[in-house]
């Protein structure tokens, strides 16, 4: 019956180490986010912008990254309309120029202002696909024409904040 006991505690032990790795973050530096944007615009260049925006909302596509997609591709038009969103594909067609956040800031209308900036960066607040909780985000965008725009984030951690 001892042994019985160890066997399940041993089986129990090792389950839940080989799956921590499922609980963790993914981290995800500037450099990593900015890379992944510029691979996005390589591809639209050579896809076109259907194709791309396909393939930007596909939950299994290249362009999501991450244990738990933290890392994904989000487009834009310049009024705020959602054209394609590698976390949450039914946004597509929403209007989220308006979309107020909890602190009471745009996070839309930032992002499009980081289009037009010189670094493109910029800091909102967002739901984290990996733990469902509202967090803050660091933004990076990129305009692909004068009617879109397309970007990427990552989640806010110590490491990201250096």
């Amino acid at each position: 019956m001892i042994f019985y006991k160890i066997k399940i505690f041993i089986l129990i032990f090792f389950s839940l180490f080989i799956n921590m790795n499922s609980f963790s973050k993914e981290i995800f530096t500037k450099n990593d986010v900015e890379l992944f944007v510029q691979k996005a615009l390589e591809y639209i260049n050579k896809n076109g912008k259907v194709a791309a925006l396909k393939e930007f909302t596909n939950p299994n596509g290249d362009f999501k990254k991450g244990s738990h997609g933290e890392l994904y591709i989000f487009a834009y038009d310049f009024n705020g309309n959602v054209l394609a969103h590698g976390d949450k594909p039914k946004l597509v067609g929403y209007n989220l120029f308006h979309l107020k956040d909890p602190e009471g800031n745009y996070p839309i209308q930032k992002l499009i202002n980081a289009v037009h900036s010189k670094d493109h960066w910029v800091k909102y607040i967002w739901i984290n696909p990996a733990d469902k909780k509202i967090e803050k985000k660091m933004g990076y965008c990129l305009k692909v024409d004068e009617t879109w725009w397309i970007g990427s984030g990552l989640y806010v951690t110590e490491e990201t904040n250096k």
